[in-house]
């Protein structure tokens, strides 16, 4: 048994009997819990959502790849489901790390829940639970979110699950955001517009028509640079991930960043082997290939990277 799932089931087996038949499902599920395991999670122990969070917080944890710090941080994304936003779920993440790469290319946990959750289709974060006070970096992330301003974080106090719950606006006071650069979009909104990139040759290749899918989905208000990438497994599975920016610049992340995090959260049972990375933009007067290309040389560097330009 690899160990990762070791250490999935010790935590699990701290939990009552009642709710674990339920939590077994998060593997499975690939680190997401639906409305209805939300609400008989929380009628067993006879909790509320945010302490439920609060304790999944270690389940979260094991998710978490950090060769470097060796230091593990678990987040849990309260979001709205998709078709009806006030349907609650919960998106599990995990920080992450790469060997032989800066720093820069760090995934934070609240960014790891968050945008598991948007890519799960999820269309608005109610909260965010993490097992450690949220740095400034994720504060400012957070801020792109629709509603930020009703947003609330939710910290571990102590070990018997009390915990702490914070407005975002009180951890980030006269914050920076989307409206300053005169944009009027957020992250994750309840409706979005279709966007509709072309590229021919994604209508005859399935893992470039979800690289393509990823673009039109991305998020970059900024710098109109839509953009995303595709992966596939040795195993035939498909993982994509969208380039999503921060009004801050800095805590953008790449479409191989967000593909890689979804791809983290499908295998508690670490076998990530790849063997095929698309990308897909359109061009801007910035590009993602080079970073995609500089993050995949250190993460797989037995693969090469397929590039593509769609027009709008």
């Amino acid at each position: 048994m690899k160990d990762r799932q070791k250490q999935f089931i010790k935590h699990l087996n701290l939990f009552p009997k009642q709710v674990r038949d339920t939590l077994r499902t998060v593997p499975v599920q690939a680190g997401w819990l639906n409305a209805q395991q939300c609400t008989d999670l929380i009628k067993n122990p006879g909790i509320d959502l945010e302490e439920l969070m609060v304790r999944l917080l270690p389940l979260a944890k094991i998710y978490a790849v950090a060769p470097v710090s060796r230091f593990q941080v678990g987040a849990v994304a309260m979001a709205g489901a998709k078709g009806n936003a006030d349907q609650i779920e919960l998106y599990l993440g995990a920080n992450m790390k790469f060997m032989h790469q800066t720093l820069n290319y760090t995934i934070h946990a609240e960014q790891s829940a968050t945008m598991h959750a948007w890519h799960r289709g999820a269309q608005l974060l109610h909260a965010v639970a993490v097992s450690e006070s949220p740095c400034g970096y994720c504060r400012q992330f957070l801020n792109e979110f629709e509603k930020n301003d009703e947003m609330a974080v939710a910290t571990p106090v102590r070990e018997d699950f009390t915990y702490r719950k914070t407005p975002l606006s009180a951890l980030l006071p006269e914050a920076f955001g989307p409206f300053d650069l005169n944009n009027q979009s957020t992250l994750m909104p309840i409706s979005s517009p279709d966007r509709r990139l072309r590229l021919e040759v994604a209508a005859k290749d399935r893992t470039i028509s979800e690289a393509l899918l990823a673009a039109e989905r991305s998020y970059a208000p900024y710098t109109k640079n839509f953009a995303g990438c595709a992966m596939q497994s040795v195993t035939g599975k498909i993982y994509s991930g969208r380039y999503v920016e921060s009004a801050a610049y800095n805590p953008s992340l790449t479409p191989l960043q967000t593909a890689i995090l979804c791809m983290n959260m499908d295998t508690i049972g670490e076998d990530r082997s790849i063997y095929r990375v698309v990308l897909v933009e359109k061009p801007a007067a910035i590009t993602q290939r080079k970073s995609v290309e500089l993050l995949l040389g250190s993460w797989a560097p037995r693969i090469n990277l397929e590039y593509f330009e769609a027009e709008e």
